[in-house]
């Protein structure tokens, strides 16, 4: 008898994310994040309390109750959109959490997933959870920092690489800079500087919010950072902002046998004017996009998080090495 899982049941219009480097991936019964063909990410509700805690925070940051304050506030422009939940049909215990596509406009996006922070366990860990976190990248302790999975693209061959978690592993905190990130941000040898100036500048952006910030701390979260490959491709300022547009409308109208519990489509667009003050720069580079993810273990902790702020700061300060390499 086969020892492996069924898998549920996929909701309609929907496939396995192809670009997805990290986190629970579609293998032995379980569902990875999904792409929608109305342009948005399915991302699954883990199991309590893990995955109603990452729900709680998306619908504090993107509901009503977040208007008024100023952090929550900026804090929508640092991380994917919310669209709501969605149901599955057929198992009505699996839910997604609805989510902007930040690889939606791009032809070759090049992905890169990095886990933040000194300790990527919560306060409430045990003493083995402790141990097998602190195991799994020992130099994490000195950077703050460590990469979870990236995807490269060749513009010569045309052909993607993926490294995962075991690559990852095997670097120190020297190699994780220079073959790391070096590898990562070069396309068939050539370094993009402008894409990395414009990652720098987005993750001082999150840097500022962070400093000013006493209302969360974030553990086991990462950093995603995309850029498109091809780079032979100009789009303009606008091509983004009309994109996010046109999912929050297709989101809302499209046609669907899922059931959506929440829509935040319309909140998202009373609230833009008012967030465009916050909002980090225009991109130098025509596509490139930095968000924080994962929120599975964020707790209302009113210090500051310098757990996550060590790591920040150190991974900046490793992307101006590379930069001057």
């Amino acid at each position: 008898m086969s020892s492996l899982k069924r898998m549920p049941t996929l909701p309609p219009g929907t496939k396995p994310l192809d670009n997805q480097v990290a986190g629970h991936q579609n293998a032995d019964g379980k569902i990875g994040c999904l792409q929608h063909d109305d342009g948005t990410i399915l991302k699954p509700v883990q199991y309590p309390p893990k995955g109603q805690r990452e729900v709680d925070f998306y619908q504090e940051v993107f509901g009503d109750q977040g208007s008024d304050d100023k952090a929550v506030l900026q804090l929508r422009d640092l991380v994917p959109k919310f669209h709501g939940i969605l149901h599955s049909p057929k198992e009505s215990d699996v839910r997604f959490m609805k989510l902007e596509n930040l690889l939606e406009d791009m032809r070759h996006p090049c992905v890169l997933d990095i886990k933040m922070g000194r300790k990527t366990y919560d306060p409430y860990a045990s003493q083995e959870k402790i141990a097998m976190e602190t195991a799994k990248f020992p130099p994490a302790k000195k950077i703050g920092y460590q990469m979870s999975g990236m995807q490269t693209y060749s513009p010569g061959t045309g052909k993607i690489q993926k490294f995962d978690k075991y690559f990852c592993k095997d670097l120190d905190e020297e190699s994780i800079v220079f073959q790391g990130f070096g590898k990562f941000f070069s396309l068939d040898g050539v370094m993009q500087k402008e894409v990395i100036k414009d990652v720098i500048e987005r993750l001082e952006e999150i840097l500022k919010w962070f400093n000013k910030q006493r209302t969360y701390n974030f553990f086991a979260s990462s950093i995603l950072i995309v850029f498109d490959g091809d780079v032979s491709i100009s789009s303009s300022k606008t091509s983004s902002s009309s994109s996010d547009l046109k999912v929050a409308d297709d989101c809302c109208n499209g046609d669907t046998d899922s059931i959506i519990e929440n829509d935040y489509s319309e909140l998202i667009s009373k609230d833009s004017e008012d967030s465009k003050k916050f909002s980090p720069s225009e991109s130098v580079h025509p596509k490139v996009q930095v968000r924080m993810i994962d929120f599975a273990h964020v707790y209302r902790i009113p210090d500051e998080d310098d757990n996550y702020i060590f790591g920040l700061k150190h991974l900046i300060y490793d992307l101006h090495r590379l930069l001057k390499s």
